[in-house]
């Protein structure tokens, strides 16, 4: 029963994604449960202006851009196998350059914003 369903294929999905939880900082979520927004001097804010701390919000920003920057790669993978589709694999290349630029350049508008 559990065979089929715990494949390569299934495991390897699985603990990609537990890198990514991991990276992002879900230990300092799961053992510091912080709240979703910080207080500031002019409101409130969803980033905390520290490099020891992480708010809800940050974690989940990381998580999904780093995602999206995971599959950017394994899109380029496809794209750079041989194949006998040559706009298929274009299209393929196309989508994964802008994906992985997407995630770095948000990434590093995140890291931007939390410390300036």
């Amino acid at each position: 029963m559990f065979e089929s369903l715990l494949n390569k294929k299934v495991l390897a999905i699985l603990g990609t994604l537990f890198m990514i939880m991991l990276t992002s900082g879900g230990i300092y979520l799961i053992i510091m449960q912080p709240g979703d927004a910080v207080q500031t001097i002019t409101g409130t804010s969803f980033i905390a202006r520290s490099s020891t701390n992480q708010t809800r919000m940050e974690f989940f920003a990381s998580f999904f851009l780093t995602l999206i920057g995971v599959a950017g790669f394994i899109f380029l993978e496809e794209a750079l196998r041989k194949t006998f589709d040559l706009s298929g694999a274009k299209m393929k290349y196309l989508v994964a350059v802008i994906l992985v630029l997407i995630s770095l350049g948000l990434m590093e508008y995140l890291l931007w914003v939390k410390f300036h």
